[in-house]
């Protein structure tokens, strides 16, 4: 049996006068290398509102799972934060420490009438649907999950390669004969191709970093291998395959 199930629970907090914080959020504009700089600034403002929303109404928190025949196929956790936000005066926007950060702080506010108003909407949803197609042909379009192969390197030796992405974008890689592994982050993607920026966190004296690393889809369970340095020169190339 199909089934897609959603549940929602939400968490909030009511007040009997309106109710404001002042919250700020640092974001890297080295992260959005295709974005302009305006462009940055608007996703840090963005965030900072979803950062004071979830601290003025409370914590939400969506579980999806997904199964056919009986094996999940995709199990998310994720936190949202709902309900109107409003914002007193101009958003202050400011360098951070490191290089390229940028730091945005607001004064955020909902009155006792948007507070209301939230706690008002459904604090559960159940879905039961004989069939969820759209969602899993998603799930299977997507890059998540976990790849793995062999590559070979442009000095002729080789390497296996085990990639972690979860459904949220987060993501791990490992050089298991190299013993050496890290983060993946995100620097753009396409229905049929994403590109990280390599971060190890153990063994860079055995392994170069801050290299890039592109996947590109030839099916659902085959993607093209490549790690590039940072004039896009070919370091490495392989095929993984997605373990089901």
């Amino acid at each position: 049996m199909r089934y897609f199930l959603i549940i929602a629970t939400f968490f909030l907090a009511l007040a009997l006068a309106d109710k404001s914080v002042v919250k700020s959020i640092t974001i890297n504009q080295m992260l959005y290398p295709d974005k302009t700089f305006l462009q940055v600034k608007e996703i840090a403002l963005d965030e900072v509102k979803k950062a004071a929303a979830k601290e003025i109404y409370g914590e939400v928190l969506i579980s999806e799972t997904v199964m056919l025949g009986g094996k999940v196929l995709d199990d998310v956790v994720r936190e949202q934060a709902g309900g109107l936000v409003r914002i007193k005066g101009e958003p202050k926007f400011r360098n951070g420490e490191n290089f390229g950060d940028i730091v945005v702080t607001v004064e955020a506010y909902a009155t006792d009438e948007d507070l209301k108003n939230r706690a008002n909407q459904s604090s559960s949803k159940e879905f039961d649907i004989d069939t969820a197609d759209e969602r899993i042909s998603q799930i299977r379009r997507g890059f998540y999950g976990v790849w793995s192969g062999f590559i070979m390197k442009s000095g002729g030796s080789s390497s296996d390669v085990l990639i972690k992405i979860t459904d949220s974008g987060e993501a791990t890689i490992r050089y298991i004969a190299s013993n050496c592994g890290g983060e993946l982050i995100i620097q753009r993607k396409s229905p049929t191709k994403v590109r990280f920026q390599q971060k190890l966190n153990y063994g860079d004296d055995r392994c170069a970093d801050r290299l890039f690393v592109e996947l590109k889809k030839i099916n659902d369970t085959q993607s093209l291998y490549m790690l590039l340095d940072e004039d896009d020169r070919e370091v490495a190339k392989g095929t993984l395959y997605r373990e089901e």
